[in-house]
């Protein structure tokens, strides 16, 4: 009963060692990356005795990059890698390798396994793995409006070209007011994302708003804020004074016009009398 549980805990142990091991990398779509792969045996790797190559983990129909002893590895290389990958010369302890052109599709575990050359017989003496997370940067966040949605105004905010999925969020930087918002992500045909979302607010007479996109990989936040006074540009102020100060507006915008009609009606009427008076005067006199 006990080789059993022994049994067991060796397996435990074997997979504990074996998931950390595992790293994981950031490579940004379209640049380069460096794998690396640490052999942590003091003698130095070579060519001669050594087989090295990488492949993606469970995949073995084909090679991601390696070399052979008198083996041409390209006829076994995966298509997808082919002009993209360097294997460097290897050296003590190292036999890492640059991948070009960071594409999302090379999202995948990667496994560095060397093999020693013993009596004629090639052995693993290193199997290493390692994660390759794929990221791109979102772009700055462009704000439009506000449109005025009638006791409410709704701001758009939008953001593209990133990889993956991230956080987008708003900023009221003039109070907490209660703000309802929509976030929607949209898969582009080149894998990226694009994000659009809305924000609807009450009417206030200063707003300063922030859209943020949050890259957590990346650790990376990018702001775009706007700020709005109470000016021509603002939205409309709805509230009960301005509703009464229009009403009283109407009724007086049309009294002035009005009254100043009757004063230029007696003022003419005034300066007719007078004029004909002169007149009579004169005509008598030379009578």
């Amino acid at each position: 009963m006990v080789a059993p549980l022994e049994g067991f805990g060796l397996l435990v142990l074997f997979l504990w060692v074996w998931r950390s091991a595992e790293t994981e990398v950031i490579g940004i779509i379209g640049s380069s990356i460096e794998l690396q792969c640490c052999y942590p045996e003091e003698e130095s790797l070579n060519y001669n005795r050594n087989r090295i190559f990488w492949q993606i983990k469970d995949r073995f129909s084909c090679f991601v990059a390696g070399y052979f002893p008198n083996e041409n590895m390209e006829v076994h290389q995966c298509e997808e890698f082919k002009q993209r990958t360097l294997l460097n010369e290897p050296k003590q302890g190292s036999a890492s390798l640059q991948l070009s052109n960071i594409r999302i599709a090379d999202e995948f575990i990667y496994q560095c396994i060397i093999q020693k050359n013993t009596n004629g017989q090639f052995k693993l003496i290193h199997n290493e793995s390692i994660s390759l997370k794929v990221a791109a940067n979102y772009r700055k966040p462009v704000i439009t409006g506000p449109v005025q949605l009638g006791e409410e105004i709704m701001f758009m905010c939008n953001s593209s070209h990133g990889y993956p999925e991230q956080r987008l969020y708003w900023i009221n930087e003039m109070d907490n007011s209660t703000m309802n918002i929509t976030v929607q992500f949209t898969k582009e045909l080149d894998g990226s994302f694009t994000v659009f979302s809305t924000l609807k607010m009450k009417i206030a007479s200063d707003i300063k708003l922030g859209c943020t996109i949050e890259h957590k990989q990346l650790h990376q936040n990018i702001t775009t804020t706007i700020e709005l006074k109470n000016s021509k540009n603002s939205p409309i102020i709805d509230n009960k004074y301005h509703r009464r100060a229009a009403a009283f507006s109407i009724p007086i915008a049309v009294l002035i016009p009005f009254i100043a009609w009757i004063s230029w009606k007696i003022y003419k009427h005034s300066l007719q009398t007078t004029y004909t008076g002169m007149v009579f005067y004169m005509w008598s006199r030379n009578f």
